[in-house]
C-alpha cells in the first residue's frame, strides 16, 4: 500500500503543478497577444497617416543590360524615405519571360540601395531579374530588368552552329516580329514546304538549348511564322509579299479562329504561329508576345 500511497502523492503533485502553472501560461499567452495586436494597431495607424512619408527611387535599373559573357554585371537600384526610414532593396532573379513567374530571392537584403554584381557573366547569369524596394509597411515597388547577351540572329555563336533561321529570344508582338526581321533585311520565318518547315523547326530547337537569351523562355513553345489571314478569313498570306500560302502544317483542329479577346483587342485569331518542338502551326492573337526566327541571308546559310 505504501507503493501505492507514494505513486497517489507524485500523481497529486504534478496534478497540482498543472493547474497552478496553467492560469500563467494563460495570462503569458494572452499578454502576447495583446502585444502584438498592440503593435499590429501602431503598424497600421503609422501606415495610415503616411500622408507626408513616401518612397523615391533615386537610381533606377534600365529595363535592359546587354553583356557579353564574361563581362562584369552591375547594376545599382536605391530608394530613399521621406519622412520614413529608408526601404529595403534586394533582388530576385528567374521572373520568366513575360516576368509573371515567381523569382527566387537573392541576397543580401540591403537598406536603401542594392547591386547585383557579377565578375565575370556565365549563361546562367543571362536572364530576368527584379529590384524590390518595399517600405516598413510592406508597400513594394518592384524594377524588372532584363540581361541579355547579343541576339547574333544568324551568327554560329554560343554553339549554336550553322543555321538557315537564325532565331530571336525576345518578347515581341507579331507585327513587331516582322518589323524587327525587316530592320535587319531578313524576313520573319515562313516554311514553304516540308523540308523548310522541319529546317526552322530544328533550327529554333538547336537555338534554344544552346543561346544563353533562349533560357528564360522555357514554358514558351510557340513562335511566331510570317503568315496572316488578316486580309480575308481563312486565305493565308506570307507577310513578306502578301502572296497566297501554298503549303500549310496546321495542326489538329487549326486554324480555329477564336474570336477578340475584348475591346482592347479586337482582332481574332489572324496571325500564325509555330510549335517549336512539333513544328505544327496554330492561329493566334498579333497583340500575343512571342519570340521568332528570320530567314538568314543567303550569304549566312
Amino acid at each position: 500500500s505504501s507503493g501505492i500511497n507514494a505513486e497517489y502523492g507524485e500523481a497529486h503533485q504534478v496534478a497540482e503543478k498543472s493547474i497552478s502553472t496553467a492560469p500563467l501560461q494563460l495570462v503569458t499567452t494572452m499578454m502576447k497577444l495583446i502585444l502584438f495586436a498592440a503593435l499590429l494597431g501602431l503598424t497600421a495607424g503609422y501606415c495610415a497617416s503616411k500622408a507626408n512619408r513616401r518612397v523615391e527611387v533615386i537610381i533606377r535599373p534600365p529595363a535592359k543590360v546587354e553583356v557579353e559573357l564574361g563581362d562584369t554585371i552591375s547594376i545599382v537600384c536605391a530608394a530613399h524615405g521621406h519622412g520614413t526610414q529608408d526601404p529595403l532593396v534586394y533582388w530576385e532573379k528567374g521572373i520568366g519571360a513575360s516576368h509573371k513567374e515567381k523569382g527566387k530571392r537573392l541576397g543580401p537584403t540591403s537598406i536603401g540601395k542594392s547591386v547585383y554584381y557579377v565578375e565575370a557573366a556565365e549563361k546562367d547569369d543571362i536572364d530576368n531579374y527584379r529590384c524590390v524596394i518595399e517600405d516598413c509597411c510592406g508597400v513594394k515597388e518592384r524594377i524588372d530588368v532584363e540581361v541579355v547577351v547579343p541576339e547574333a540572329t544568324c551568327e554560329d555563336v554560343y554553339g549554336v552552329g550553322h543555321v538557315v533561321f537564325g532565331a530571336t529570344w525576345a518578347f515581341r508582338n507579331w507585327t513587331e516580329a516582322v518589323e524587327d526581321c525587316a530592320s535587319k533585311g531578313l524576313e520573319l520565318a515562313m516554311p514553304k514546304n516540308d523540308a523548310e518547315n522541319e529546317e526552322l523547326r530544328a533550327d529554333l530547337e538547336k537555338s534554344f538549348l544552346t543561346h544563353p537569351n533562349a533560357a528564360k523562355f522555357a514554358h514558351e513553345n510557340w513562335c511566331w511564322l510570317g503568315a496572316s489571314d488578316e486580309e480575308e478569313e481563312d486565305v493565308w498570306r506570307a507577310s513578306l509579299d502578301n502572296s497566297i500560302l501554298e503549303y500549310y502544317n496546321w495542326d489538329k483542329k487549326q486554324p480555329d479562329n477564336k474570336p477578340a479577346v475584348d475591346e482592347t483587342f479586337p482582332e481574332s485569331q489572324n496571325v500564325a504561329g509555330i510549335h517549336r518542338g512539333t513544328g505544327r502551326w496554330d492561329d493566334s492573337y498579333k497583340h500575343y508576345q512571342r519570340p521568332y526566327a528570320c530567314l538568314c541571308a543567303p550569304q549566312d546559310k
